[in-house]
């Protein structure tokens, strides 16, 4: 799947950041969703290169087989590290907040591998190497353009239509007024730590 996951994680990332986001940075997050949504099948590159692509009719090549070595939660946390730790140096973005969303767009990659194919890939790794999977649509091809699956795509389609609406909708009843869930912590709160701590230590040394 391509085109299918640009459609889900677009619809993912609008919904998430409707819901958690402060404004000012939104265009970062949805980004950051949906850049991480993608990232994942770049372990395809390992595979073309063991494998040429073969061009079967379509605008997108096939793959005679995709090794998935990105494909699990232990790569997933790294990944999310690693995005949140360079934009919050280089962009003063919050770590916290950009390691969740970096994460919840990689892992819905996984869990959409999952529900559309049986086995999927090792997603549990380095836990187990077991290969899992949900499989809905065992029988999964490009019929659509020969670009995506109908019906996968055609799901896709109709999240994105139904968040961008809700976007359109709740703009105009005043969400962007709400106060955001997730807001930095300020760094008063962090510098605040080491006196507290250097208070507390004196009182047990004067029992």
């Amino acid at each position: 799947m391509y085109i299918e996951h640009v459609c889900f994680n677009l619809a993912l990332a609008i919904l998430v950041t409707l819901l958690l986001a402060d404004q000012k940075n939104a265009g970062w997050y949805t980004a950051v969703i949906l850049v991480s949504g993608c990232v994942p099948d770049i372990d395809g590159i390992f595979s073309l290169i063991q494998s040429p692509p073969v061009f079967t009719g379509g605008i997108i090549p096939g793959m005679a087989f995709h090794l998935r070595y990105f494909h699990s939660i232990g790569i997933l946390c790294i990944y999310a590290v690693l995005v949140a730790g360079v934009l919050a140096y280089y962009h003063r973005l919050d770590f916290r907040i950009i390691a969740i969303f970096a994460g919840t767009g990689f892992g819905a990659h996984l869990l959409e591998d999952a529900i559309v194919y049986n086995p999927a890939s090792a997603v549990f790794w380095p836990v187990s190497s077991q290969e899992v999977g949900i499989g809905i649509f065992p029988l999964y091809s490009r019929d659509f353009l020969s670009i995506a699956n109908a019906e996968v795509f055609g799901i896709g389609i109709l999240l994105l239509v139904l968040m961008v609406s809700s976007s359109i909708l709740l703009k105009k009843t005043g969400w962007a007024s709400l106060p955001p869930v997730l807001t930095p912590i300020p760094p008063a709160v962090f510098s605040a730590v080491p006196r507290i701590l250097l208070v507390f230590r004196s009182l047990i040394r004067s029992r």
